[in-house]
């Protein structure tokens, strides 16, 4: 361990000199994400407050048999209504455009209209212009029921409803919004600070050693094979968790600047020393990864290109986890890097499943060591450390 540790802190004195290593995993958190959120929260605020303040589009058919219902629209000031004769027209101008919802009206038997409804689903303009038009198809309703109600002598106002319902607001919308996104997104950023700080390091102090020479300084001292590898990896593993810590302190700084409320409240002791649980084997798994390919690569630019696909699958697996993806049920904590993420998101809520957290901790210790046991491997063969 002696070893061990005067390479290690030879490796970190290096690392902390290195200025592209100090803003990638210091300052990049702590200001790319309070910005990159302010204007996420800036543009979907924007987004809401210019899709309340427009007016939808509604294309209506059959004004001539529902005359009394195109009354109503006509008078809503948030709706501007166009009227066609044909469904054939009305249906060519939704399909052109012209409209947020189309309406196709039919004169019911005895009394009484039926209305098809065609909208837009996922378009914002066509999902609000769908609730107005609920919104007065409800008071048509409503005011065709006083009239008849009236005309047999009975008050609607003095009729006693079947059933009341009363609805009560618990929480607030900033502490929704808070534990949603920091349950979605906390996760993916936590997983690509890890992957960026390691494959920076991890190609520098491996591969740009060999394309440097100065690998052959170090194998000629007195450490062994096994002690230059754990020196490194050791060195990796701390700067990639570092960059974690400071991702999620930027994130959490970032949300909390602008308003949004954080569920903190459930990061007790235990849940904390969880969450550390499965976070560090994955930080190993990624580390001991980027080491073994810079530990094959002969440059430090092969290296990179060698950890591209590996930045992908990492990316990938982040959006899974953070779209949700696909419902694989327990067999997602058995999948290295998935399962963590999906603990991870677990345990930020409150949730404690140690049948999750075991499963994850069983599956990404053990690949972790084997990646470990790998680059030894590779920095033991002289073939593949001096070949060109």
């Amino acid at each position: 361990m002696r070893n061990i540790w005067l390479l290690f802190k030879k490796e970190i004195l290096a690392a902390l000199r290195d200025r592209r290593t100090a803003i990638l995993v210091l300052v990049f958190p702590l200001i790319f994400y309070p910005a990159m959120l302010g204007l996420i929260f800036h543009f979907t605020s924007q987004n809401v407050s210019e899709g309340r303040s427009t007016v939808s589009r509604v294309i209506y058919q059959n004004r001539e048999d529902s005359g009394v219902l195109a009354k109503f629209f006509e008078r809503d000031d948030d709706i501007v209504t166009s009227f066609y004769e044909t469904e054939a027209e009305a249906t060519q101008a939704f399909e052109d455009g012209g409209g947020d919802v189309l309406l196709l009206v039919e004169e019911k038997e005895p009394s009484g209209v039926s209305v098809n409804i065609s909208y837009r689903k996922f378009d914002q303009d066509s999902e609000i212009a769908l609730s107005r038009t609920k919104s007065v198809l409800e008071t048509y309703l409503q005011k065709t029921l006083e009239q008849k109600l009236g005309s047999m002598g009975i008050s609607y106002d003095e009729m006693t409803p079947p059933m009341e319902v009363e609805v009560s607001e618990v929480g607030s919308a900033a502490t929704a919004i808070g534990e949603q996104v920091l349950k979605m997104m906390l996760p993916y950023f936590v997983i690509l600070s890890i992957i960026t700080a390691a494959m920076g390091l991890g190609a520098e102090i491996t591969a740009g050693e060999k394309e440097k020479k100065t690998i052959s300084t170090l194998l000629v001292s007195r450490l062994s094979r096994e002690e230059i590898v754990l020196g490194k990896f050791m060195t990796v593993f701390l700067v990639a968790g570092i960059a974690a810590v400071f991702s999620v302190v930027g994130l959490i700084y970032g949300l909390g600047l602008f308003g949004i409320a954080l569920p903190l409240s459930n990061l007790t002791p235990a849940v904390f020393g969880y969450i550390l649980l499965t976070m560090v084997p994955l930080v190993a798994i990624l580390s001991a990864l980027v080491i073994s390919i810079g530990s094959f690569a002969r440059t430090q630019k092969e290296a990179n290109v060698y950890q591209t696909p590996v930045l992908m699958l990492v990316v990938l697996t982040g959006i899974l986890s953070m779209t949700g993806g696909i419902e694989l049920g327990n067999m997602a904590f058995f999948i290295p890097l998935l399962n963590s993420l999906e603990t991870f998101k677990e345990l930020i809520v409150g949730t404690t499943n140690l049948f999750h957290i075991g499963a994850t901790f069983l599956t990404t210790f053990p690949l972790a060591g084997l990646l470990v046991y790998l680059a030894i491997g590779l920095f033991k063969r002289e073939d593949i450390l001096f070949r060109v």
